[in-house]
């Protein structure tokens, strides 16, 4: 029943939503590049949701807005086109039927929100042999002592709700924390079941999970009273060691760990890149039916500088690839280069380029699905050729 639910929503989100964007709102942003402190300007189309993360990656504070204009779709391109040579950047956050039917192909294509997964192996030591990067984060949780267990006993709910769930959203966000209501979770919980995470006797966090068919899907986590020691003390950590034990007993192959920013460098999914195995996009939620686009006249300066500490994941023949520019301050080194894509790669990727101000350093080789590209070569494609760049 959940599944039909889901499909139908998908479905009504579909059609709704073209019809409720028929009027966009432009922006004309000026404020302070964040590494280099220059002024920089960005043109932002589309509701401030759907442009706010390239905006406050592009930006060192809160940019001025120098000038606003609402336009219907069918006048939208037209009056980015007008407006562009005013800015470095220009980001369109839109439905995807609107985008097709009303913008040019010439953009770089961003999901608003990526999810990761991780399969379920057939032992726990498979696991951690073939995530080597987890092995700190296992013996952690072993010197902890933390155990687990699944429930779905009815009692647990309003206990995890109250002093679990709620807490850690406030502690986390503090005021107005996007909490969802009580009723709607409970919904989901006769679905599925929680995951506790125990550590001498105590239930100290949880996970809300339901299996949607052979995928085991945290929901929402909860901490007890949103206490900040029992995460730097691995609560949290636990939950990702434990979570292929239960998604096991419950037949499922592969596990869900939730949206991400579609960014290299955001932090969350530097975390779940230890554990994921793949990237797929996040349908589920309302912002999957939305697109973030990026256009630019010149690549050097501003852009790639925004590039170079937001290395973005776009979409490109069904599937994701990342683009990277070279830090400019950074010696172009085998040594570094190596170090900047050891710290950047992620699972699931079609391939990973690399803009690069200069020739290919002496000593680099390039590892599978990694392309390096050089930067004029990449300005003249712009950014609706860089997926044809190899």
């Amino acid at each position: 029943m959940i599944v039909v639910l889901k499909k139908l929503l998908e479905w009504w989100m579909r059609l709704v939503t073209p019809l409720l964007a028929w009027h966009v709102p432009l922006r004309l942003l000026r404020g302070t590049a964040r590494e280099s402190g220059t002024e920089v300007r960005l043109l932002a189309a589309g509701g401030a949701d759907w442009t706010a993360y390239v905006t406050s990656r592009f930006f060192a504070g809160e940019p001025v807005v120098e000038e606003v204009l609402r336009v219907p779709v069918w006048r939208l391109q037209r009056q980015v086109d007008a407006w562009e040579p005013r800015a470095d950047l220009v980001v369109i956050g839109i439905d995807r039927f609107s985008a097709r039917v009303f913008l040019r192909r010439d953009y770089l294509a961003l999901p608003q929100w990526v999810a990761a997964w991780m399969n379920v192996p057939q032992e726990a030591q498979d696991f951690e042999r073939q995530h080597s990067r987890t092995e700190s984060d296992f013996r952690r949780v072993r010197k902890q002592g933390f155990e687990s267990s699944y429930s779905n006993a009815a009692a647990d709910f309003d206990l995890f709700y109250d002093h679990f769930y709620q807490p850690y959203l406030q502690s986390r966000h503090q005021v107005q924390a996007p909490m969802a209501p009580r009723w709607m979770l409970r919904v989901v919980f006769r679905r599925g079941g929680l995951q506790w995470e125990t550590c001498q006797g105590v239930r100290v966090a949880a996970d809300l999970v339901v299996c949607e068919g052979t995928d085991y899907a945290p929901v929402v986590t909860g901490l007890l009273e949103g206490r900040e020691e029992l995460r730097r003390q691995g609560a949290l950590v636990a939950l990702y060691a434990h979570a292929p034990q239960h998604a096991r007993a419950l037949g499922c192959t592969r596990i869900m760990l939730g949206g991400s920013r579609p960014c290299l460098h955001d932090g969350v999914l530097r975390y779940k890149s230890k554990w994921l195995d793949g990237l797929s996009a996040l349908t589920s939620h309302i912002s999957g039916h939305h697109v973030t686009l990026l256009r630019w006249n010149q690549l050097a300066g501003p852009v790639a500088e925004f590039l170079s500490h937001t290395a973005l994941i776009h979409q490109e023949q069904g599937g994701f690839s990342a683009l990277w520019v070279f830090p400019t301050h950074l010696p172009l080194t085998a040594e570094t280069l190596s170090k900047g894509l050891h710290e950047l790669q992620v699972k699931g990727l079609r391939h990973l380029r690399i803009v690069l101000p200069g020739p290919l350093p002496p000593g680099f080789t390039a590892p599978p699905g990694v392309l390096c590209v050089d930067l004029a070569a990449a300005e003249q494609a712009g950014a609706g050729g860089i997926c044809g760049m190899a």
